[in-house]
């Protein structure tokens, strides 16, 4: 459009059109404040980031062997709550101060544990709604409040998802959710949402905290390949749409591709035996790829302690801030 403008006044100049170049002159002169009230959701977002960037981050500060055991301490305590499908929500600081976001929560300035995390994260405790801060190798706290976000994504996704995306389109935190109602672990950031394992989540990690691939003994072969995985890894965050549904990544789900209708001559005795061995097929198959379906899904114990295993019990998914998961 303004383009466009720009051409319209050359030829008027041109032609010496009085009254059109009066027009494009005043639509140039003053059309900047258009752009800005347009474009004024996006120029405030630069202007945050550019405002509260800083070049050195926390998480430059810290040694090797601290990165490397923060990253330890994270994908430990990500694995047990996803297998006791427990809900939770960590992110991590970047570049980017999230101080405006620690003070929703409740401050903490504790040392990054795995124990410490899934206790957190336990329904019963009084700090598990909301997010997890992490500046440096400190919890900073807990309970965050982050601004879901505005997109269009699948119902599904619960506002643990929805805050994920939503702190990631404002900052550039490294933000992990965990599905209460799966167990599946996801990375946020930039936007978008991928769906990720135990190993690719620790490759991830180690590749932006640490800043280079795990040697610990492995030859250039094994370093090859886990570059290579990081590097495919950030390619599907690239090439993944922002807010556009979790791209699952070896997680076992099993997707129906094809749909075909029931023969119409067949009697419903035969009809119902045909669905009861396709019901034990998939059982059958689920059991062998230890995978949970959900018409069999059963609560796990969890693993870590608590300090009142008698009367644990769940709480309200739908009372939740930040907890529910649809």
């Amino acid at each position: 459009g303004i383009i466009f403008v720009i051409i319209v006044d050359v030829l008027a100049k041109v032609m010496n059109l009085k009254t059109l170049q009066f027009l494009t002159n005043m639509f140039i002169n003053w059309g900047f404040l258009a752009v800005i009230i347009i474009f004024q959701p996006e120029i405030r977002t630069i202007l945050e980031r550019l405002g509260k960037s800083s070049f050195f981050s926390r998480m430059s500060s810290l040694s090797g062997n601290e990165k490397e055991k923060l990253v330890d301490n994270i994908v430990t305590a990500v694995r047990l709550l996803s297998a006791d499908q427990t809900g939770a929500l960590i992110s991590i600081e970047k570049s980017h101060p999230l101080d405006d976001f620690i003070a929703t929560g409740t401050r903490l300035n504790s040392d990054v544990t795995a124990e410490l995390l899934t206790s957190i994260f336990v329904t019963s405790t009084p700090l598990h709604d909301g997010a997890v801060i992490i500046q440096g190798d400190k919890i900073a706290c807990a309970s965050a409040y982050f601004p879901p976000t505005t997109a269009d994504i699948p119902s599904r996704y619960g506002s643990r998802h929805r805050a994920a995306i939503g702190i990631s389109e404002i900052t550039d935190a490294i933000t992990i959710v965990v599905s209460e109602e799966t167990g599946n672990v996801s990375i946020a950031e930039g936007g978008k949402l991928i769906a990720v394992n135990e190993q690719q989540l620790r490759k991830y990690l180690t590749h932006i905290i640490v800043g280079q691939t795990e040697e610990n003994g492995e030859d250039d072969d094994d370093e090859t390949i886990i570059e290579a995985d990081v590097h495919e890894l950030q390619t599907k965050m690239d090439d993944t749409p922002a807010a556009n549904e979790e791209t699952i990544l070896e997680t076992g789900k099993i997707t129906a591709e094809e749909v075909i209708p029931a023969e119409q001559n067949g009697t419903s005795t035969n009809k119902k035996h045909a669905l009861q061995d396709v019901h034990e097929a998939a059982d059958a198959a689920a059991k062998a790829a230890s995978i949970k379906l959900p018409h069999k899904k059963k609560r796990p114990t969890p693993s870590y302690p608590t300090h009142n295993k008698a009367n644990y019990k769940q709480s309200d998914t739908s009372d939740h801030k930040q907890g529910g998961e649809r």
